[in-house]
């Protein structure tokens, strides 16, 4: 899927299709719908394809990431998505961990698995690459919730003991 096919594909995902996402962006239906096709004379601009993208994400659409994706996989680079906070709260848990061990198996079998004839396909690449991310991703969602854990620890260190100092 090319960057263009990405942006389409959310649109024509989102609810209410060209019509409510050019209401949103300000534009005719008609026009965007020619800037979607690649019209003669019409082309879909980046701050609108990352809009798109943007109002997809913000509806929990699978299609808003497609947009990021591949334009980072044009220049050779990886989306990570950051973490949308931590369902239990507060603590790390057994089951995220474990999880983070599955995605790392997972990779490994991947990579193993793909090298085993001495050549890698296109499918066996991309593969890894989707299971690297995932792993990278859960990974650094991983550490922002034990820096900010600790953050919090060290606020209720540093902070100054109630009732001593203070004004005289």
């Amino acid at each position: 899927m090319d960057v263009l096919d990405s942006v389409r594909r959310a649109v024509r995902h989102y609810p209410g299709g060209v019509e409510a996402v050019a209401a949103r962006l300000g534009k005719s239906p008609s026009t965007l719908e020619k800037e979607l096709r690649a019209a003669p004379q019409y082309k879909l601009g980046a701050v609108d394809a990352a809009e798109i993208a943007a109002m997809c994400v913000e509806l929990g659409s699978d299609h808003g990431v497609e947009y990021p994706t591949r334009v980072a996989e044009a220049v050779g680079g990886m989306l990570v998505l950051l973490p949308r906070g931590n369902a239990d709260g507060d603590a790390v848990t057994g089951q995220a961990l474990a999880q983070l061990m599955r995605e790392f198996a997972d990779l490994v079998t991947a990579a193993t698995s793909a090298d085993a004839d001495g050549q890698i396909s296109k499918n066996e690449i991309d593969d890894v690459r989707a299971k690297w991310a995932a792993l990278v991703a859960d990974g650094q969602g991983l550490m922002r919730h034990l820096d900010a854990k600790h953050q919090r620890t060290m606020e209720r260190w540093n902070a100054p003991a109630a009732g001593k100092g203070g004004a005289a």
